[in-house]
């Protein structure tokens, strides 16, 4: 059994789009997802959504998804289900711009997802002031962040 990796830019560790993604074809680099604004070009692990009837379009609704934020790995990486990718940690990137300031209808600059249904939800990553090249990420536990 392979562990799911996670994502560098979000941490997620949902390999499976939405089932309502717009078509894109994943094997070719270059291409930008009209839905988080990422690229294919780190993406070739991702799979499309198994065709089912859905109720509802969100992630929210998935029921994989919410058994999954219940098993001992996502709570320690303190994962959520993300409405649009699924499962993801709700802390942010260290690289990831300050959103204290961040006002009703802004957008993201890095994933393009509203301040709406990230208010309060995600949290501002650890120092890695003091990490070294090869530390482990406190979140997400990749190994080799490198510090800023």
């Amino acid at each position: 059994m392979t562990t799911a990796t996670a994502c560098p830019v979000i941490g997620s560790t949902n390999d499976v789009l939405p089932p309502n993604h717009p078509e894109i074809d994943l094997a070719k680099d270059g291409q930008t997802c009209p839905v988080v604004g990422a690229t294919t070009d780190h993406h070739h692990n991702l799979h499309k959504h198994p065709s089912v009837p859905v109720e509802s379009p969100t992630a929210t609704e998935c029921p994989a998804l919410k058994n999954v934020v219940q098993q001992p790995k996502s709570q320690a990486m303190d994962d959520a289900i993300c409405p649009v990718v699924g499962t993801a940690t709700t802390v942010l990137p260290p690289d990831h711009p300050d959103t204290t300031e961040a006002k009703e209808g802004d957008v993201c600059p890095v994933t393009k997802a509203s301040v709406e249904h990230h208010k309060q939800k995600v949290h501002t990553h650890p120092s890695l002031q003091a990490a070294s090249d090869v530390a482990v990420c406190p979140v997400t536990g990749q190994h080799g962040l490198a510090h800023a």
